[in-house]
C-alpha cells in the first residue's frame, strides 16, 4: 500500500509532461501601424474587412474607423484614423496559436500596404 501514492506521483508527473506545452503558453501579441495605401477612411475599413474576412478571422464588424474580427483563440483589429493629411492604420491581433496569429497579422499588415 506505500507504493500506490508514489504511483500516483508518477502517473502525475508524466500526465504534466505529457501535456502540450502550447496549453501553457500566454497569447502573443503582434501590433504595428503604417501609412496605408488606401484612399480614405470607408476604403482602408473595407480593405481590411475583406482581409479578415479572407483570413477566416471569425466574427467580423467594423464601424466608421475600425474592424474587428475574433474567434475562440485569436482577436485581430485595424484601425483606420487620418493624422493630418495621412491616413494611418493601426493593426493589433492577439492569439492563443502563434501560427494562426502571425499569419494573420502578415496578411493584414501586407494587405493594408497595397494601393
Amino acid at each position: 500500500m506505500t507504493q500506490l501514492p508514489r504511483i500516483y506521483s508518477f502517473l502525475a508527473a508524466l500526465l504534466a509532461c505529457t501535456a502540450s506545452p502550447s496549453a501553457w503558453s500566454a497569447p502573443s501579441l503582434w501590433w504595428d501601424h503604417f501609412e496605408t495605401g488606401a484612399a480614405n477612411q470607408a476604403e482602408c475599413v473595407k480593405q481590411a474587412g475583406a482581409i479578415l474576412i479572407a483570413e477566416k478571422a471569425g466574427q467580423v464588424t467594423s464601424d466608421a474607423d475600425s474592424v474587428r474580427a475574433w474567434s475562440e483563440k485569436t482577436v485581430g483589429v485595424a484601425e483606420c484614423l487620418m493624422f493630418g493629411e495621412k491616413l494611418i492604420v493601426s493593426v493589433l491581433v492577439s492569439s492563443e496559436d502563434a501560427i494562426a496569429g502571425s499569419t494573420l497579422f502578415d496578411s493584414l499588415r501586407s494587405g493594408m500596404m497595397k494601393k
